[in-house]
């Protein structure tokens, strides 16, 4: 049982750290977001194709107001979220991670490069 946060990095899934696929491969269901930053050149069939099973995109009001079906998965099993840029920058994220906590559910956080890191350089 886990909720693992993986980010994607800047643009694309092609950001995807290595240690974010190994475990997405390994895990019992993978769901994205991308509504807290864009990735204008996502491809999610290769995406999919990369992680080898299916990649369930959800919205805000699910993570927001329903993370219930997330959450009752990441308590069973072995659960990745997929998220744009950095995944701990959004409070979306921060709090899915604290309501995980809550319930006793560990959670892991596979960081990737943000546009905070980017900028500077």
């Amino acid at each position: 049982m886990m909720l693992i946060f993986v980010g994607l990095g800047l643009c694309s899934h092609k950001g995807l750290p290595l240690r974010g696929l190994e475990l997405a491969r390994d895990s019992d269901w993978v769901y994205m977001e991308h509504y807290t930053s864009l990735l204008p050149e996502l491809d999610l069939r290769e995406l999919e194709g990369w992680v080898g099973k299916p990649v369930k995109v959800v919205d805000r009001q699910t993570l927001e107001e329903n993370p219930e079906e997330i959450l009752e998965r990441a308590r069973k099993g072995k659960v990745v979220l997929l998220v744009p840029g950095d995944s701990m920058v959004a409070t979306t994220h921060v709090d899915l991670r604290l309501r995980a906590e809550k319930r006793g559910i560990p959670t892991l956080v596979v960081p990737s490069s943000s546009i905070l890191s980017a900028a500077p350089a």
